[in-house]
């Protein structure tokens, strides 16, 4: 963790702590989560150790606009790292008519496609960290809950989805065109959202148990007529999410044979 002003820098693990010992003391209800990308700067902008130049870039650009600072809570960076910015007590400036009980966290890069190829480091970041937020926050992981700034029109802030279209007339495509499979909901739906509910239902555990076996196979559905599709080893520990038929499932589409565990 390395600070510099009123922005820190925070690794994954913790961004978790910091959140886990975060006292919500503002009044403003959080009610969703928004997913933005920076367009400007892009990767090209970052050269791997420039976190904090970009920030002070991106603030000054901002209160240019009449944002008075940064506009967004967080930003996340190509190497993985997240930043804080904006107090969360205070409401983001980042989409029109749809900031009051908002969380705005903006990617660093040009996902539209043919721009920035997404590294899998700042991938699986996006997708903890919000998980992490609607953890938090007790939010549903949804698409009402986990939003794109392309789902409403710019000249009003009305939701209209941009039609399903990947690129529309008064939207902007932010997050990206290739954010995650695309910027439609339907595209949320079937990659982003999923990859987040995985990791939140982690998160939300209540159970954990552990391997007593030397290998344990794990299955791509609740019995042996299913595929292997990875392994275990002894001591290892899991989640226990869901049973079924002597069965418990670890992750999405992943099961294992319960005799094999011990709760712990």
């Amino acid at each position: 963790m390395e600070k510099q002003g009123k922005f820190t820098l925070y690794s994954l693990a913790d961004f978790a702590a910091y959140l886990k010992d975060l006292k919500v003391s503002f009044n403003r209800k959080i009610t969703h989560i928004q997913e933005h990308h920076t367009l400007i700067p892009d990767y090209g902008d970052f050269n791997g150790s420039n976190h904090f130049a970009r920030l002070k870039a991106m603030e000054t650009y901002h209160i240019e606009q009449g944002f008075g600072q940064i506009a967004q809570h967080f930003t996340i960076f190509p190497d993985g790292l997240i930043a804080s910015g904006r107090p969360l007590s205070l409401t983001p400036t980042c989409i029109k008519g749809h900031n009051t009980g908002g969380i705005c966290i903006e990617n660093l890069g040009d996902f539209d496609i043919g721009k920035d190829k997404m590294t899998e480091d700042q991938k699986y970041v996006i997708v903890n960290a919000t998980a992490l937020l609607c953890n938090k926050f007790n939010l549903p992981v949804n698409t009402t809950s986990v939003v794109y700034h392309h789902w409403f029109r710019q000249s009003d802030g009305v939701r209209d989805e941009a039609e399903g279209k990947l690129i529309a007339a008064d939207h902007k495509t932010c997050p990206g065109t290739n954010f995650f499979g695309g910027n439609r909901v339907t595209d949320a739906n079937a990659h982003f959202i999923s990859e987040v509910f995985d990791a939140w239902e982690q998160l939300s555990a209540t159970e954990k148990a552990r391997i007593i076996t030397s290998v344990l196979n794990i299955r791509s559905g609740a019995g042996t007529v299913f595929s292997v599709v990875g392994q275990l080893k002894q001591n290892e520990e899991v989640s226990v999410l869901e049973r079924k038929d002597g069965w418990i499932r670890i992750r999405k589409d992943q099961w294992v044979f319960g005799q094999y565990l011990i709760t712990v």
